[in-house]
């Protein structure tokens, strides 16, 4: 038999939470797809409550290394200005969103699984808060100071980008439940970066435009039939 690493384990368990649902899956199922005995998983992991908070764990850490960058100075937005404030937004928004994705399960019902454990609730409004200094920051890189009026303004700005960023994997696919996860991902950033639109000057609304483009242009390459 093949001995299993608990990194292994983790991966079986979060891509069953995935596809089944958190709530759907026990610690047997995980055994079972692993093909090891319930012994054996219970070795690494104590039952399927430690399965969940070292998913968690993992998840968190992956974030706070994506994400510990924008919110320390210098930022997202440096000197290099060798892309627009708007591609880089873009391109960052999209990694965001591309690892909470590989962690939908935990975004599903986030509520229900802070109510049931304590260390995840800590840890899901830390995160938050994070995603709302990122959001904050790219709105304030976007927004010329002239569009943004009143300080108040940039942080409703930030709260609607935040929501729409932690709520999109709960949301876009009741819609389109038969989008690939690319066309999700790149829907989502569409989506947070639209709140900043009628602020943005002449050449990031262009580029902007671009983006706009190339989601139709996915759009439209996966509803073409494969001859």
């Amino acid at each position: 038999m093949t001995v299993k690493t608990p990194e292994h384990i983790l991966e079986t368990t979060r891509s069953l939470f995935n596809a089944r649902g958190e709530g759907s899956v026990t610690a047997s199922d995980v055994a079972l797809e692993l093909g090891i005995s319930t012994g054996n998983l219970y070795y690494h992991f104590k039952g399927k409550e430690a399965l969940h908070l070292a998913l968690f764990a993992k998840m968190q850490r992956e974030m706070v290394v994506l994400m510990g960058p924008a919110v320390q100075p210098p930022g997202l937005f440096t000197g290099d200005r060798s892309t627009t404030s708007i591609e880089t937004s873009w391109l960052f928004l999209t990694v965001i969103l591309e690892k909470m994705l590989k962690y939908r399960y935990l975004y599903e019902n986030p509520r229900g699984v802070m109510a049931r454990f304590t260390d995840i609730d800590r840890g899901f409004r830390r995160l938050l808060r994070m995603k709302q200094k990122v959001c904050g920051n790219i709105a304030e890189e976007l927004i010329p100071i002239a569009g943004r009026d009143t300080d108040p303004q940039l942080a409703t700005v930030t709260n609607t980008m935040t929501l729409c960023m932690n709520c999109w994997l709960s949301y876009d696919p009741i819609l389109n439940p038969q989008d690939p996860e690319a066309l999700l991902v790149h829907r989502g950033v569409l989506q947070i970066l639209s709140h900043c639109t009628p602020y943005l000057g002449n050449e990031q609304r262009n580029f902007y435009n671009i983006c706009e483009q190339l989601y139709q242009q996915m759009v439209d390459e996966e509803a073409t039939p494969l001859d």
